[in-house]
């Protein structure tokens, strides 16, 4: 007799695993880029839960940004100040992969070569190796939760660093990895003599390295890289134009709005080219809509935009906020959730994964087709006045939300800093009073709830409301 259990559980793995049809998506490639080393508080549990969430959604991919999440051998310098890390106490990551692969989503490993999270900390033990900027002396400390500093590419030392630090990533760590996005930054390029306008050039030499070594271990690693080596374009930002070296079509591109515009020529040659942009953490419906109909015109064969949700204590005036400073993020702006909460099951943001998931699969799809599906999904209701509440709600929580810094009607503290810089204008205080008000309307919508998701509508509101009762209320009234 074969055994019924092991048999039911190999086939659910299998068809778990199995690849989502090309005939339902427009893109072959789908998922979420998201920064794992700014999201301290979650477990293995809860990273399982997101990968799942990243199928859920129609997802095959997820780029998940680890430099500086996790405790490397060779240079503890790169996470030192991120010990309260889940990941850097007790590494799970390779269990992660191993979960998303029977999944059947594929984990790129990612980081920027020369800054940001973690290799940007290598520069306290090793400052002459500081980039240079446009006056001649070093780049400005810069960084989201991880402050410090962009690395000369033209310094031998920096070249060995990061490929050791990448080697022991993806070699050492996490070798069941699919392979990497190596994201070029958008803070700054290093100016000094040797860099200059040829930055990228001597950017690429380490680019070139770690592909080729990962390549020759692995032939089928992706590896994700930016257009800047290839194209010759202004990088956005940065004041110094893209190198022109020979693409070898094994890479993969991508391409964002603010730091990496398309370049067609180099699209029709890549192994696949990613669109990736902030709608699904920071935006709504229709701006998801909009970039899927935009990476699909770009010519694009997968869009992967941002579910980042950071978690960090701020160390820093994080987007020069002093109010910030030694205080938890809040992830996506729901402050009712404890730090080891992830926020992607909330009803709000169960808005823009659905609209991810219907809008990546159909770009055209109808809006009030889209409605009808988040209603029945979130509120077992299609009447279309529940709806408009629900993404009503939504478009409050994210109106003016910034990546580290909740929506003002959110959040009395932040209104409150806004007052102190002279920024709460007559005009912003009845905006605010306004939205309240409409909170107050819906609130009384819905006092009697029939469905689970109509008592999240309820219990959201009444939570903003609550903030605004007391002192906090003056804030928003002339001279208050």
């Amino acid at each position: 007799m074969i055994p019924i259990r092991p048999l039911l559980a190999a086939l659910m793995t299998l068809t778990a695993a199995a690849p989502l049809g090309a005939s339902e998506k427009t893109f072959a490639r789908r998922g979420y880029y998201i920064t794992f080393m700014r999201m301290p508080t979650y477990d293995l549990k809860d990273w399982r839960r997101i990968v799942d969430a990243v199928r859920d959604d129609g997802g095959d991919t997820l780029l998940l940004w680890v430099a500086g999440g996790f405790r490397s051998k060779k240079y503890p310098i790169t996470w030192a100040y991120n010990q309260e890390h889940e990941n850097v106490r007790a590494d799970f990551v390779r269990e992660l992969i191993g979960h998303a692969h029977v999944r059947g989503v594929k984990v790129l490993l990612g980081f920027t070569p020369f800054g940001y999270d973690g290799v940007n900390r290598y520069a306290l033990e090793h400052p002459e190796l500081k980039a240079v900027g446009p006056d001649g002396g070093p780049t400005a400390p810069f960084g989201i939760g991880c402050w410090g500093w962009n690395l000369c590419p033209s310094k031998a030392e920096s070249q060995r660093f990061m490929l050791d630090y990448a080697r022991e990533m993806i070699f050492d760590f996490y070798p069941d990895a699919d392979g990497l996005l190596i994201e070029s930054s958008d803070y700054a390029a290093c100016r000094c003599r040797d860099c200059g306008s040829r930055y990228f050039e001597r950017e690429f030499a380490f680019v070139k390295a770690i592909s080729d070594e990962l390549w020759a271990r692995k032939p089928g690693a992706e590896i994700v890289v930016y257009p800047h080596y290839f194209s010759g374009a202004e990088a956005p930002g940065l004041g110094v134009r893209g190198a022109t070296l020979p693409f070898d079509p094994r890479w993969s591109l991508m391409f964002t709005p603010h730091s990496a515009h398309p370049e067609p020529a180099l699209i029709a040659k890549a192994r696949a080219s990613l669109w990736s942009d902030d709608s699904p953490s920071r935006r709504g419906p229709r701006e998801i809509q909009a970039n899927a109909r935009r990476a699909r015109r770009e010519g694009m064969n997968g869009y992967v935009p941002s579910l980042e949700a950071f978690t960090f204590v701020a160390d820093a005036a994080e987007e020069a906020q002093e109010w910030l400073k030694g205080e938890r993020q809040v992830p996506l702006g729901f402050g009712w959730l404890a730090p080891g909460d992830p926020p992607y099951d909330e009803i709000l943001q169960r808005v823009n994964r659905i609209a991810y998931r219907e809008f990546a699969r159909d770009p055209d799809m109808d809006f009030a087709a889209f409605e009808q599906i988040v209603g029945r999904e979130l509120l077992g209701s299609t009447k279309p006045a529940d709806v408009a509440d629900l993404l009503t709600l939504q478009a409050l929580f994210n109106a003016d939300r910034t990546w580290c810094q909740p929506a003002p009607i959110t959040c009395p503290d932040r209104v409150r800093a806004m007052a102190a810089r002279d920024e709460l204008t007559a005009a912003r205080r009845a905006e605010l009073r306004a939205g309240l008000d409409r909170l107050r309307a819906l609130e009384t919508r819905h006092r009697e709830p029939k469905s689970g998701g109509e008592r999240e509508l309820l219990r959201i509101a009444r939570w903003v409301l609550d903030r605004w009762d007391g002192p906090e209320g003056k804030l928003l009234h002339d001279g208050g």
